[in-house]
């Protein structure tokens, strides 16, 4: 695994925050504390991605987001009253969207549909992103430790854990599938 990380870890990196990332960011840092990447190529590659990942979404929104608001009543419905929140706080959603997980590829959307200028998103996503990228690995690299002493303590079990964990998954299906199968037998067919 070591080597896959050390190979193919900067690009998760970028992958990962394109989409969301919290995870992939707060990983990226504790590799990099373990010494499989460098903490300042994750920090730039989780900027490439999120500044990116962030574009794409808000200029989606713009070109498709219309259409697509136009589909739902329920969409159309919300449209005034967020048009006007985005258009007067839009910087501070924009900054404030990147600490909700879950929810930073919606409020991109949103922030495109409701005409937020192109150059104004631009500039505050680059300080956003900078910020959150910077701030992610490094608590991740600050957190390494203690996710290092949990791993080094279940690297002695993992022989027998693993193997548990497996044979009882699979154990849990065959049953599942087995009494389902009871109860199919079991009913009557309505014919």
């Amino acid at each position: 695994m070591e080597h896959w990380v050390s190979s193919y870890g900067y690009v998760g990196v970028i992958l990962g925050t394109f989409f969301e990332g919290e995870t992939t960011l707060l990983l990226g840092g504790i590799f990099a504390k373990l010494g499989y990447l460098k903490l300042h190529k994750v920090i730039v590659c989780a900027f490439a991605g999120t500044y990116v990942g962030d574009c794409t979404f808000f200029f989606l929104g713009k070109i498709l987001g219309k259409s697509f608001i136009d589909r739902s009543e329920l969409l159309r419905s919300r449209l005034p009253l967020s048009n006007k929140i985005i258009q007067q706080h839009g910087h501070w959603i924009l900054f404030m969207m990147r600490f909700l997980a879950g929810f930073r590829s919606v409020i991109l959307l949103l922030l495109g549909c409701a005409g937020l200028k192109s150059r104004r998103f631009l500039v505050v996503n680059l300080f956003a992103s900078l910020v959150w990228s910077g701030l992610g690995s490094l608590i991740g690299y600050l957190f390494a430790n203690v996710v290092y002493i949990f791993v080094s303590d279940v690297k002695g079990y993992e022989k027998f854990v693993i193997p548990t964990i497996v044979v009882v998954s699979m154990a849990a299906i065959l049953f599942y599938r087995h009494f389902i199968r009871e109860k199919e037998e079991e009913q009557p067919n309505g014919d």
